[in-house]
């Protein structure tokens, strides 16, 4: 089987209404295409210094950086991003979680227990492959959260097992299909980056910062190149009219509904 390589990352603000989970499905054959094209873009913006040398543009990408200044390599970082899509090179999904909705409210430990069942809503939906899964969330998330990895690591192999029983040789029914979930620094990783750029747009769309009188320019700019880049692509179908909803077997942005469960089924994590 083929290992794929899951990062994700959260986007979330005080008082907003929408949190957002993402990350992108990567096959280990795959990343160092993606590593070469942001090294090639580190390089089309870097500068030569006083003695010469030329530098590579540094530092983390990140939505909280957007600047007027730098709006040509944010911008080019998207193009990154849907030419990935766009050849197969990864797959990404976002989750839309309505914060207020009562269901949501009602797990009223969603900092702790109820944010890593939403982690798990992330990984399960949207791995569809039988494969080796190596999934690395954002380091942040987990000292913020204090999520408990080992419950969410053998929740997480008992419904893919569950999941792609019917889809593989018997020999495979016992497969652990996550070999490790090991949070990161997203400074280090530029997959987390990738995300966090992409939810950053979404993220400003759906909560309305958009619309306010403080908007930062530079970011309402990024938001509408992000939204025309989904909206023109042609290979996704953009619905909704509260939230964004795409759909695609590339790119997805959906909206997290809770079941209404008395308890989970086989020991699986669910709201």
């Amino acid at each position: 089987m083929s290992t794929i390589r899951i990062y994700s990352d959260e986007s979330r603000h005080r008082n907003e209404k929408f949190l957002l989970l993402g990350g992108i499905w990567v096959d280990e054959n795959n990343i160092l295409d993606v590593k070469n094209s942001i090294e090639s873009l580190r390089k089309k913006y870097g500068y030569t210094n006083s003695e010469g040398k030329e530098v590579d543009f540094l530092g983390e990408f990140k939505w909280s950086k957007v600047s007027d200044k730098y709006l040509n390599v944010y911008q080019d970082l998207v193009d990154i991003f849907f030419d990935c899509i766009d050849k197969d090179t990864f797959r990404s999904c976002i989750m839309l979680v309505d914060t207020q909705d009562p269901e949501i409210i009602s797990q009223n430990n969603i900092k702790k227990e109820g944010f890593i069942k939403l982690l798990y809503q992330l990984y399960l939906h949207n791995s569809h492959i039988p494969a080796t899964y190596k999934i690395y969330p954002d380091s942040i998330t987990n000292p913020q959260h204090q999520i408990d990895l080992n419950t969410l690591y053998e929740s997480l192999n008992n419904a893919l097992r569950k999941k792609f029983s019917l889809k593989v040789n018997p020999e495979y029914l016992q497969q652990r299909y996550v070999n490790n979930i090991t949070p990161v620094d997203s400074k280090k990783v530029v997959f987390i980056q990738l995300i966090d750029i992409i939810m950053g747009g979404i993220g400003y769309y759906q909560n309305g910062f958009f619309d306010k009188v403080n908007a930062k320019q530079s970011k309402v700019k990024l938001m509408k190149y992000i939204l025309d880049k989904i909206v023109f692509a042609g290979t996704f179908q953009f619905t909704g009219k509260k939230y964004i909803i795409v759909k695609s077997t590339k790119f997805n942005i959906w909206l997290f509904r809770p079941k209404n469960k008395n308890s989970p089924p086989n020991g699986e994590l669910f709201l």
